[in-house]
């Protein structure tokens, strides 16, 4: 055997074993039709296990035990271990990883053969055999800028994650504690409800034995269908909040573990005071940047389209190929020699990859100031708000405890008989209204504290009244 053939036969054995260890193709099916209709039981201890080993940047460590009902921080947490949306932008994380296991490969080599057969021979002419081997420089060229890409792309979208994992536990914090204050709220109400009811029932009585008119009798009477109404709105603002945790969650409304009372932060001196003050802006602007994930996802990712220009700048050099050929000739002279083939960048020269990476790292530019000025912004207007509700929820606390001595004065003016009922239960409706409207303003002010929280990536120390 010569030795093209030998050669010959060295390259086809490498080809099939190349071919070998290639990936080879698996179906991956969605589930039935019977498992939309029919859901799986909720692996509540395998999302308890997940959800404690959590480590987040902005996260604190939280130990979840289900056993007495989840509290705020533990719900975000479970949250982030299996909020549907966050399961999906796992998933897309692969992506990203695969980009980077790509950017790291070496271009294959390349292998070529030709014969030419001899179609007059009135010369004693052979088959003249070629055989040629030779790889692509420019993506060795290339490569170390592709690797810097797609790391500093991973990088990126793994900080967008986390990013969004903040936002995801901080909205299921909020939707927790809006669930807790609509439970005490509803406990005004109910109360409210049954005291009126005991009121309608004891005047009915009294009515009857002519103690009592039937005047005073209706106002109780309305006063009793108003308590009910307020307790049935607040109901069903529960339940729709309660629904709005479990999606969260990504769980059924059944399936939802009891809320775990806690005290309710930013009520009192937490977050300021109308004496201590709201916090500083500049406290909460400085380090911003390293705080808040998705700034330094959007420096990463401006870092990634730096290197993505550098490589589309690197392939505008011509493409230049190297090799060697073993040629056996229709007269059997046999040579051996290097090849080498170059593309000339006379009309392309990559202008326009250049041209599209450059605008768009122009553009990634102008959203990292975008995105800068946009957080220093909110937290702004934010923080007026959050001084305007302090100011708002002390006042209305204030109301509620003068109504209250109004409500007491007029108990004991109609036991006197110097006052009449409709004044008494008007009264009475006054302060269950301003009650309910203290516990709404405590709702938004814990809405505005979690945001400040969300937009500048700090957690503040809570105390409860």
């Amino acid at each position: 055997m010569t030795t093209l053939q030998l050669a010959l036969w060295a390259a086809l054995v490498a080809a099939a074993a190349a071919l070998g260890g290639c990936t080879r193709y698996r179906a991956e099916p969605l589930p039935p039709a019977a498992a939309i209709e029919q859901p799986a039981a909720v692996a509540w201890d395998a999302i308890e296990l997940r959800a404690s080993e959590i480590r987040h940047p902005l996260l604190p460590a939280t130990t979840v035990d289900m056993q007495d009902g989840i509290s705020p921080d533990e719900a975000a947490l479970l949250a982030v271990a299996a909020n549907p949306d966050l399961r999906i932008a796992r998933a897309a994380r692969g992506v990203a990883a695969a980009q980077v296991i790509a950017a790291g490969l070496l271009p294959n080599p390349q292998l070529s053969a030709s014969l030419d057969v001899p179609t007059q021979d009135s010369a004693a002419a052979v088959t003249a055999v070629s055989l040629g081997a030779a790889i692509d420089l420019l993506g060795f060229m290339t490569r170390a800028a592709e690797k810097d890409a797609a790391r500093r792309g991973l990088a990126s979208v793994d900080l967008g994650l986390a990013w969004q994992e903040w936002q995801v536990a901080q909205l299921v914090r909020l939707r927790t504690y809006g669930v807790m204050l609509l439970d005490r709220a509803l406990a005004l109400a109910t109360d409210q409800e049954r005291e009126m009811g005991a009121s309608v029932g004891t005047l009915r009585e009294a009515v009857g034995r002519q103690l009592a008119t039937r005047v005073e009798l209706g106002a109780a009477d309305v006063a009793y269908r108003s308590s009910v109404e307020a307790r049935l709105t607040l109901e069903l603002q529960r339940d729709t909040a309660l629904v709005s945790l479990a999606r969260m969650l990504g769980v059924d409304r059944s399936s939802l573990p009891p809320i775990q009372p806690t005290s309710v932060p930013f009520d009192g001196d937490s977050i300021g005071s109308r004496d201590a003050g709201a916090p500083a802006l500049d406290s909460l602007l400085a380090g911003l940047g390293s705080r808040r994930l998705d700034l330094q996802g959007l420096r990463m990712g401006y870092l990634s389209q730096e290197a993505r220009v550098r490589a589309s700048v690197l392939r505008q050099f011509p493409q230049i190929s190297v090799g060697v050929n073993r040629l056996r000739d229709t007269g059997k002279l046999l040579t051996l020699g290097p090849a080498v083939s170059i593309s000339f960048p006379l009309f392309n020269r990559n202008q326009g990859e250049i041209a599209v990476m450059r605008a768009t790292r122009a553009q990634l530019q102008v959203e990292y100031g975008a995105r800068v000025n946009e957080a220093r912004a909110t937290i702004e207007a934010l923080l007026t708000e959050v001084s305007f509700t302090l100011q708002r929820l002390e006042n209305l606390r204030a109301s509620v405890a003068a109504q209250q001595q109004t409500v007491d004065l007029y108990l004991r003016a109609l036991q006197g008989g110097n006052a009449d009922v409709l004044t008494y239960y008007n009264a009475r409706a006054d302060l269950m209204n301003r009650r309910l409207e203290a516990v709404a303003a405590l709702r938004d002010l814990v809405e505005l504290a979690i945001a400040l929280e969300t937009e500048s990536g700090l957690r503040f120390v809570a105390t409860s009244r």
